[in-house]
């Protein structure tokens, strides 16, 4: 069992709004979990109307009620998941939803995070949103090693939407320097680029409206890396990609130079590495029985599946997770297999 001192296993009641399920179900006999467990665990999902909260939200409920002494909620995290790394260090929450950079530099101690750095795992990869490096047609950027002097909005610094496009445009010859920055979120970044007031946009995004919108009232190109950056990143972050644009259909307007690629931001659930192996077992075979319920919360998550959970690997596997993947031989197990709890 866990420090109790240190990693209480309990709701953490602040300010910061529980979504999710409080309550212990009826359960049936043959369910996961133990009588004796009196566990209650928090994940971080994003802000309260995005998707990764309703995922922490349905990933609450299916853990709640087929896991025998076990209560979960998902939390909203405005702060997304620098945030929920952050509450899990302090043990208020037990995971939440990841990107990479952000808790790689969780899990290495960089600055803002405690300098020991913060124990997780990964849980499991769910799905991945490319990043648009998008550019005013009538600019005749194709590339983005083309955005030498150009003003371009990016997230804010430390986040891993700023990390990400800091990585790509170096590797394509652009440094920060070598731009006028104007820093503000997305929707922002989208109008702006829309009035004009602004060369280019790179953020980390899935189908949005917004951009359908964009690409319907102004020309946009989606910036292309070159043949040499490209392999220089997918060296240097193996799980970025590159990959074929997936919204051809969806933007018909966007002009979409060859080779037509993008590079991505995997989303994936963490755990706070000091969860018991059994307990962490017992979630993760309960999520993946009953993975319908995540499928049918969002349409961003309707293609989760199993086959898919050790896809892109940031960080390794929960020992307690990696045994169910061991025992349902899912693809990539077997490279972590030192990491197995021994029997």
């Amino acid at each position: 069992m866990i420090d109790q001192t240190r990693r209480k296993l309990i709701l953490h009641s602040t300010a910061t709004a529980l979504v999710g399920f409080t309550a212990f179900p009826a359960i049936a006999q043959d369910t996961l979990g133990s009588p004796d467990w009196n566990y209650e665990i928090v994940l971080g999902g994003g802000s309260a109307t995005g998707n990764s909260r309703v995922l922490a939200g349905a990933l609450g409920k299916i853990i709640t009620e087929n896991v025998q002494g076990v209560r979960a909620s998902g939390a909203v995290s405005p702060g997304f998941d620098a945030e929920s790394a952050i509450h899990t260090h302090e043990g208020a929450w037990h995971g939440g939803v990841g990107t990479p950079l952000t808790i790689q530099n969780a899990v290495k101690g960089v600055a803002p995070f405690p300098s020991e750095g913060i124990g997780l795992n990964l849980w499991f990869y769910h799905n991945e949103v490319p990043l648009n490096v998008l550019a005013r047609t009538d600019t005749g950027f194709t590339s983005i090693a083309d955005l030498k002097g150009a003003t371009v909005a990016l997230a804010p610094k430390g986040t891993s939407n700023y990390q990400l496009s800091e990585i790509v445009f170096a590797d394509n010859g652009v440094s920060i320097d070598d731009i006028t920055v104007r820093y503000m979120d997305t929707s922002e970044a989208i109008s702006q680029l829309q009035n004009g007031n602004i060369d280019a946009m790179s953020y980390v995004r899935d189908f949005s409206g917004a951009v359908l919108e964009l690409t319907t009232s102004r020309e946009v190109t989606l910036l292309q890396p070159t043949e040499e950056a490209s392999a220089k990143i997918a060296e240097q972050l193996p799980w970025s990609g590159p990959v074929d644009w997936p919204f051809v259909k969806e933007y018909p307007g966007m002009n979409v130079p060859a080779p037509g690629q993008v590079f991505v931001s995997p989303e994936f659930m963490f755990l706070d590495s000091d969860l018991p192996n059994d307990l962490v077992y017992a979630m993760t075979r309960a999520v993946w029985e009953n993975i319908e319920t995540v499928n049918r919360s969002s349409k961003v998550f309707e293609n989760v599946n199993l086959q898919e959970a050790l896809k892109r690997v940031p960080i390794p596997p929960h020992p307690g997770a990696l045994k169910y993947y061991k025992e349902m031989d899912v693809p990539g197990w077997e490279e972590y297999q030192d990491l197995l709890p021994s029997e």
